[in-house]
């Protein structure tokens, strides 16, 4: 503790000294659930117009650890002294001698206990933060004594905003639209979503949905994006991924993209090349010619009602739904599994549950009907539930695999994957 303590010191240290000398433009993205894809699709917009010159986080550094080791371009060492050597030397080159530095730095930032954003926000500040989402159960709350403290943590990447600064939030989302008056004086606000209320509207949006696995590559997702404030549209197409998530994502970085001048004609080309991030809303080809959804890194009850959304609009499939415990739900734990157990009996013909946690969805599923051993399963680990998985699998069925990072369903991904697997 008191090694990563110093290492942590010393991050903060290098970081305040490379943004001074450097002063990249910085936006800030955070949120209960749907960070990483927007993180993804701001870099996306932004490289297109700016290439070569952003950085953003790579897979999980949004830490009080890995914020930083962003901004120094270094690596996540572990407990490699040696590693963490060549990290500060790095950071120490920057500081002393004229290297190149991105010109935009795309942080997201996680809350998984009190104060990590307030610890990063008090020597990062932005020009454009990001909320993405909150929802009623978001996740972490077990390490927050409530809600409102979640969202307090949440709030101070507003708080942080440069002078003049912009905030983007989701409209959608009435905790994140809530958080308006949170706003600090002198900063600009901006929402987007699909409701009347955004300046940056989603509509017209259609799926291209998949019905065999030969289909896959030719799925997505077309919508258009207006800017109210310009009064301007513009049509989108997006073809390596669906579902409401990625439009969310493809929306906040439609404003970001905005807010740096970028017409969204741009916009819209340059979100054609835009993909998730692996295991969100991933669309695979799975064994015995069957669509996999594969939506594994993690899991929320905000996050799987819009998997299972998503999973509804296959009208002409047989749907199976392989859900796993949400972790960090605190006292939304029991609540949060009834409410996704009930959402999924009334989606999925067939429902596999895995984890401690599921018990509950079990019992709600139950409720609706669906008969343990025949159209409803729960196993206590994602390894025990694999072989009937495959088993139960016919031709052209769609399934979604989706659960906190814990559960380790990627396994259950793995093992139902075809050799021959191509992504949208």
């Amino acid at each position: 503790m008191i090694q990563r303590k110093i290492i942590q010191h010393i991050l903060r240290l290098l970081s305040i000294a490379i943004l001074a000398k450097y002063k990249p433009k910085i936006i800030v993205i955070t949120g209960s659930v749907g960070k990483s894809s927007a993180k993804e699709a701001v870099k996306t917009v932004l490289e297109y117009s700016f290439p070569k010159k952003v950085r953003a986080n790579e897979k999980n550094l949004n830490t009080e650890i890995g914020v930083p080791l962003t901004i120094i371009g270094g690596i996540d060492a572990k407990n490699s002294v040696t590693l963490w050597l060549k990290n500060f030397y790095k950071a120490l080159r920057l500081i002393f001698a004229n290297n190149k530095y991105p010109e935009v730095l795309v942080l997201e930032m996680a809350a998984d206990k009190p104060n990590d954003i307030a610890y990063l926000t008090s020597f990062i500040h932005s020009d454009v933060a990001v909320v993405t989402a909150i929802g009623e159960m978001p996740v972490h709350l077990e390490f927050f004594l409530e809600r409102d403290e979640y969202i307090n943590e949440k709030v101070n990447v507003l708080k942080s905003l440069k002078p003049n600064g912009l905030a983007i939030l989701n409209y959608d989302d009435l905790s994140v639209r809530e958080l308006r008056d949170r706003v600090p004086t002198g900063r600009q606000r901006i929402y987007y979503g699909f409701q009347a209320g955004a300046e940056i509207a989603l509509s017209d949006f259609v799926y291209n949905l998949p019905t065999k696995p030969e289909e896959i590559k030719d799925s997505g997702m077309e919508f258009k994006i207006e800017d109210k404030n310009l009064a301007k549209t513009e049509s989108f197409k997006v073809s390596k991924t669906i579902g409401l998530p990625t439009l969310y994502a493809v929306l906040a970085a439609t404003a970001v993209g905005r807010a740096f001048e970028i017409s969204l004609k741009d916009i819209s080309k340059a979100l054609e090349k835009f993909s998730p991030p692996e295991h969100r809303l991933e669309i695979l080809k799975g064994v015995k010619d069957t669509i996999i959804i594969d939506d594994s890194y993690n899991s929320s009850p905000l996050a799987c009602e819009a998997a299972l959304e998503l999973l509804s609009k296959f009208k002409k499939n047989r749907k199976i739904a392989v859900l796993g415990s949400m972790k960090e739900l605190g006292v939304n734990m029991e609540e949060g599994h009834r409410m996704i157990g009930k959402k999924a009996a009334k989606t999925a013909k067939i429902l596999f549950f895995v984890g401690d946690e599921m018990i509950f969805a079990k019992e709600e599923a139950e409720k609706q009907k669906k008969k343990l051993g025949e159209s409803l399963f729960w196993f206590k680990t994602s390894n025990e539930a694999i072989e009937t998985i495959k088993n139960i699998l016919q031709k052209d069925d769609v399934v979604l695999i989706k659960a906190s990072r814990s559960v380790k369903m990627e396994k259950i991904v793995e093992r139902v994957l075809s050799t021959t697997n191509s992504k949208l």
